[in-house]
């Protein structure tokens, strides 16, 4: 265990105050002549108590504590300077500044304090606040000029490989990679390579030349990485070579068998992964992570009835206990109907800190596709995890509303907003339609205007109003409609509307054709776009535009808002024949009876 300070400074503190700078340090950083990085990528670092001024003005009169703040710069360092270990006052100060949230005063002083002799635990202190406070670009050329000033510090190399695999920045990690594995060729990587796996193709190119050009032969960490970006660029074959590589090494590791599994994906039939994927299994068979990618491999195969019978094998009955894979064996159970044993294994996660809000949304789901409404409503009311809360909610209040139980599909919309401020705009939107489908809608309007007036330029709440403005009141759609576009003059749903509402008053069609033409062949709205681009032809009388702008569409995935407007073109223009295909098509394969569109 390595003290903060030097034995000479610690001297100089009373012995009851010693034990403050105490703080936990690297162990075995070289044991058996292989390098290994800490399980604590960063030095805790110490806190000081109540009784810190104390330590500030007992007994510190030493010529030591004689250097400060005002240091200067490293570089102006006299030889004398530089050989001097790290002044406790400053240190102190510096650590007084970063608790006070003068940062940069404390990331000054404790850099400064770094560079001079023994200060390793010095610099771990400047680096954890520069990583924490400083952009990375900072914290990386901090570190990279205090390991080339102390190259025996092992731990720095570290350190600096990760920062720059982290900035990109590829050659200088690979100048420091080479210089960890001339050290030792087998040194465990894997704490600095966590988080770093580049997204963009660019720098995952450059990361595979730089390890490209290293000796990683011996190096599972390195092989590992190698052939997950070999897999990346479609090199599947020389991918499997490094991973072998890498298993030789380490032959149970789960990350590498699952590897191997992802690379035997590209390369054979998926009755041998599954075989490969048993083999890892049983070669590590208390893994829940290979277990957990058995089961989500033979999902995506579409094999859920084996993947019950894995799960409920009584090998396997120990994953049963956690959480994780209880949860997803209750889907899978839900999947396959099987409603009592899913239910069963939802209600017991009912008492789960993690996943008690997830097992009451489930069994909501369970009991709605087993028509069982009321305890639907029940369980959809008891869900209160953010991200599935408002979900959960809308879900409730439709299956009420089902029911014509209005009282209560508003009491639950009131409840979400009183429950969570961060959904009080969707609540009144709720509640306005909850009032809509209840014949109210002067007073869905009103509830709107004063949601309004609380939040002005929410735009869900302004698009609500427009959703529930009578027809005949294009006026105030129009108003609200282009101050919609005016704060979020891209989205495409204020568009489309405001272009059908243009359509509907049959004016203002160059604009129309103008804001349209440029998605039509747009993979979200594009259809969307056609059948309004389609409406305004019927007006204008140009009714093979509307066959040419939706008949390739509907012959290949009928919908029924064009297929009325195709049937109208076609009575247009005499063409029974294709009028009745389509009659027909809507009948038959939409269950619609359709009916002209003036």
């Amino acid at each position: 265990m390595l003290n903060l300070f030097s034995p000479f400074l610690i001297k100089w503190l009373p012995n009851s105050l010693a034990t403050f700078f105490v703080v936990h340090g690297w162990q075995n950083i070289v044991p058996r002549g292989r390098l290994w990085l800490a399980p604590n990528f960063f030095l805790s670092f110490f806190r000081l108590s109540s009784t810190t001024s104390l330590v500030i003005t007992v007994g510190l009169a030493s010529p030591l504590v004689a250097a400060a703040a005002t240091l200067p710069p490293v570089a102006a360092l006299s030889t004398q300077q530089a050989s001097a270990q790290p002044s406790l006052y400053a240190i102190m100060m510096a650590e007084f500044d970063a608790d006070r949230g003068r940062m940069p005063q404390a990331l000054a002083t404790y850099k400064q304090q770094s560079f001079l002799a023994d200060a390793a635990p010095v610099f771990e202190r400047a680096l954890g606040l520069s990583l924490q406070h400083e952009q990375p670009e900072d914290a990386l050329i901090f570190a990279n000029d205090w390991q080339q000033q102390n190259p025996d510090h092992i731990p720095a190399i570290f350190y600096v490989t990760h920062l720059a695999l982290k900035a990109h920045q590829y050659e200088l990690a690979g100048q420091k990679l080479n210089q960890i594995l001339q050290y030792d060729p087998d040194a465990d990587l894997s704490q600095i390579l966590i988080g770093i796996y580049p997204t963009q193709p660019r720098d995952q190119a450059e990361l595979l030349s730089t390890l490209n050009k290293l000796d990683i032969k011996n190096n599972p960490s390195l092989l590992v990485m190698k052939a997950g970006l070999l897999l990346q660029f479609h090199s599947p074959k020389a991918a499997l070579v490094e991973i072998n590589k890498a298993l030789k090494k380490n032959p149970k590791s789960p990350a590498f068998l699952t590897l191997k599994a992802d690379i035997l994906q590209a390369l054979t039939t998926p009755q041998a992964v599954s075989v490969f994927i048993e083999q890892a299994r049983k070669a590590v068979p208390t893994n829940k992570g290979l277990f957990i990618y058995q089961i989500r491999y033979l999902l995506n195969q579409g094999k859920s009835q084996q993947v019950w019978q894995q799960l409920n094998a009584p090998a396997n009955k120990k994953f049963l206990a956690d959480e994780e894979i209880k949860l997803l064996a209750a889907l899978v159970g839900l999947d396959l109907k099987h409603y009592t044993a899913a239910n069963k294994l939802l209600r017991q996660l009912t008492a789960s800190a993690n996943f008690k809000d997830q097992a009451y949304y489930y069994l909501a789901v369970s009991a709605e596709r087993q028509a069982l409404i009321s305890d639907a409503i029940v369980f959809y009311g008891k869900v209160m995890q953010p991200d599935l809360v408002l979900k959960s909610r809308q879900q409730q209040i439709e299956l009420l509303l089902s029911q014509q139980r209005y009282s209560e599909a508003i009491a639950s919309a009131i409840k979400l907003r009183e429950q969570f401020d961060r959904f009080t705009a969707q609540s009144y939107i709720l509640q306005a339609n909850i009032l809509r489908q209840d014949n109210q809608l002067p007073q869905a309007l009103a509830l709107l205007n004063s949601a309004q007036t609380s939040l002005p330029e929410n735009s869900d709440i302004l698009f609500a109003k427009v959703q529930l403005l009578p027809e005949e009141d294009f006026a105030a759609k129009l108003r609200l409609l282009k101050e919609l576009l005016r704060l979020s003059p891209s989205n495409m749903d204020y568009l489309l509307a405001y272009a059908q509402t243009l359509v509907n008053l049959k004016q203002n069609s160059e604009e129309v054709a103008g804001l349209l033409a440029p998605l039509v062949n747009d993979k979200e709205v594009g259809l969307k776009a056609r059948q309004i681009l389609a409406q305004q032809a019927l007006h204008q009388a140009d009714n093979a535009a509307v066959i040419s702008l939706l008949s390739d569409n509907f012959d290949i995935i009928p919908d029924v808002i064009s297929g009325l407007l195709l049937q109208q073109a076609y009575q247009n223009l005499g063409n029974q024949t294709e009028a009745t295909r389509i009659e027909q098509i809507l009948r038959n394969e939409l269950d619609y009876q359709p009916e002209k569109i003036n």
